[in-house]
């Protein structure tokens, strides 16, 4: 390593150094924990948001979904459904994930038995 000469390991600096490296760590801890939350409240009010587009929502709502349930959650839950339906292990896994049915030893979800037919 280039910089290795200049560490200078934790155990060796002061006891105000360590406090400084402590006090920043935490500051920038609070930092990612807050931006994370704010990621997290966006991404919830825009999968809240009604379907913008016009041929979407009539898609949405053909399939027996009420006018109040027509939102963004609902198109990529429908959209992983679809992509489950046809063959999308992935996506039949996402599902799965997303409804929390209890693991089994295995780790499989139970009742559900993943064939792969070759």
């Amino acid at each position: 390593m280039a910089n290795e000469k200049n560490l200078i390991p934790f155990d060796r600096r002061t006891e105000t150094e360590q406090r400084e490296i402590r006090s920043a760590g935490g500051i920038a801890s609070g930092v990612s924990r807050r931006r994370k939350r704010s990621l997290k409240e966006a991404a919830d009010l825009y999968l809240s948001l009604p379907v913008s587009d016009q041929r979407k929502w009539n898609r949405i709502a053909r399939r027996g979904v009420g006018p109040e349930d027509v939102d963004n959650q609902m198109a990529i839950i429908i959209g992983l459904a679809d992509a489950a339906a046809s063959g999308d292990a992935r996506a039949a896994k996402v599902l799965i994930d997303l409804l929390g049915e209890e693991k089994g030893a295995g780790g499989e979800a139970e009742g559900v038995t993943v064939i792969i037919d070759v």
